[in-house]
């Protein structure tokens, strides 16, 4: 184990290899305090051959049904087989536990993280998936009783509250909140297991959720105060990373002399079933609120934030549209509209610049003084059409969902002639922009641009500053087709 992590060891030393189903007689140690991080095989045990150590992927996981590894260090990887498809289980066992991770799911992979061993926080490639139940990902996974009769087996269990999945191919983010049963001097349950909050891709799934018993293909039967945190390796090729367990510290008593803002009762702004709609608010974006933006909430149920006064692009998710009680509470004052999906930032620079050379140094956070927002207008259907002069040129912003949910298609339409200098349209700005098949990979596996083979325009992706951004040239000489792209997470 290695530093910061603390052990307190309470009873002998680790535990050689062999299965945590069969127990030996001795004790495994006990995490009671401090933090561990699992970063490496040998901080499991039994490590099956379906397990191995990279340092990155290759291939397309995206479209790839089995990861490919590069041999290094810092993601664990699982590509099961019929004869290998060994769970990792933790060279040490918890109870009360906070933990976080970030994984990676192959496409149509299942897998789960099992608490104790025994309580499943399901993680399955549910992307596609528009009302997500037990089974899916950010689910705790249901029991089983064959005993209570066809159709009856599984019982307990919770949905998330949103799909909040994101792409296969892509880097996620879970933590757990988690505190285990409690048993009494005679060895009786007194309180069950609690998932206390549960969240996916930063989005709360879970709430204050009991489990009577262990769920379905758990490594254990019964219940007991300590277990080992248990990964899932027998249903689908997946990658590991930033694997964290901490010991719940309780935190410090309120300050009486702080005063505690109440929170407002949501304001649930609902999108009609035929029309989008958009909602002017300030949208809080750090370092800075943007002031002259809009929310923008389509039947589909993927949304947006727009910042009309850079012409950029904020954010998006799907699920629920926005509450809008900042906007009311106590006047106002913050006059925020709240997402209620799972929520993935971009950029937020100027959407449009005019540069002497594509990678001039800085992308400008705003567009300069050139430029000019124009408000929008709305087609029949709701979909606000952006509008904007920058120099001599006209642009048009339009976002819409795209098919099947998957992320939203942009189409920007330029007309005019650039006075001077040249004019781009800033598709992504990242560490690193990597080519795939039909577009890229934005960042570290954040999200995917999907480009139209068609396209008469030719993206460029240069770097300035030590990152790099992909822009599309516009205006003069350039194509005066629309330029379309379709960002996917």
């Amino acid at each position: 184990m290695t530093s910061p992590a603390r052990l307190i060891w309470l009873v002998g030393a680790l535990l050689c290899l062999g299965s945590w189903v069969v127990r030996g007689s001795e004790p495994a140690p006990r995490l009671v305090e401090g933090e561990a991080v699992l970063a490496q095989l040998a901080d499991f045990r039994p490590v099956a051959g379906n397990w191995t150590e990279a340092r990155g992927l290759v291939g397309d996981p995206r479209r790839d049904t089995v990861l490919q590894p590069v041999a290094g260090g810092g993601i664990l990887v699982n590509r099961p087989s019929p004869a290998q498809r060994g769970h990792l289980f933790s060279t040490w066992e918890h109870g009360d536990v906070e933990l976080e991770l970030e994984f990676l799911l192959a496409p149509g992979s299942n897998s789960g993280v099992y608490l104790m061993g025994r309580y499943e926080v399901q993680l399955r490639d549910s992307w596609r998936i528009a009302v997500p139940g037990v089974g899916e990902s950010g689910a705790v996974y249901s029991r089983w009783d064959g005993a209570r009769g066809v159709g009856n087996e599984s019982f307990e269990g919770s949905a998330p509250r949103v799909n909040a999945s994101r792409a296969p191919g892509l880097w996620q983010t879970l933590r757990v909140d988690f505190r285990a049963p409690r048993f009494g001097p005679d060895g009786a349950k007194q309180e069950p297991a609690r998932f206390v909050r549960v969240w996916l891709n930063g989005t709360l799934v879970q709430e204050n959720v009991t489990i009577g018993g262990p769920t379905r293909s758990a490594a254990f039967a019964d219940e007991a105060a300590w277990g080992p945190l248990m990964i899932q390796g027998d249903h689908g090729s997946l990658a590991i990373r930033g694997l964290r367990a901490r010991f719940p510290v309780p935190p410090p008593p309120p300050d009486p002399a702080v005063r505690v803002r109440p929170v407002p009762k949501p304001i649930v702004v609902e999108v009609p079933a035929d029309r989008t709609i958009l909602q002017r608010a300030f949208i809080a974006f750090p370092p800075v609120k943007r002031l002259y933006a809009a929310a923008v909430g389509t039947p589909a149920g993927v949304h947006f934030a727009y910042d009309l006064e850079r012409g950029a692009l904020l954010r998006a998710w799907r699920g629920g549209f926005v509450d809008a009680a900042e906007m009311w509470y106590e006047r106002g004052d913050s006059q925020l509209a709240k997402p209620l999906g799972a929520t993935i930032d971009f950029t937020g620079k100027a959407g449009v610049a005019v540069l002497e050379t594509p990678a001039a140094d800085g992308w400008p956070e705003t567009p300069g003084a050139l430029y000019a927002s124009e408000g929008y207008r709305l087609e029949r259907d709701g979909t606000p059409v952006f509008l904007a002069t920058l120099a001599s040129l006209r642009f048009s912003d339009v976002f819409a969902p795209a098919a099947e949910g998957v992320g939203l298609t942009r189409t920007v339409t330029v007309e005019g002639t650039a006075a001077s200098w040249a004019a781009f349209v800033l598709l992504a700005e990242a560490d690193v922009i990597t080519p795939a098949p039909g577009g890229w990979v934005i960042g570290d596996r954040q999200h995917y641009i999907d480009w139209p083979e068609a396209s008469p325009h030719r993206p460029v992706v240069v770097t300035a500053r030590g990152r790099q951004r992909l822009v599309v040239p516009v205006g003069g000489k350039n194509p005066t087709a629309p330029v379309s792209y379709t960002l996917v997470w």
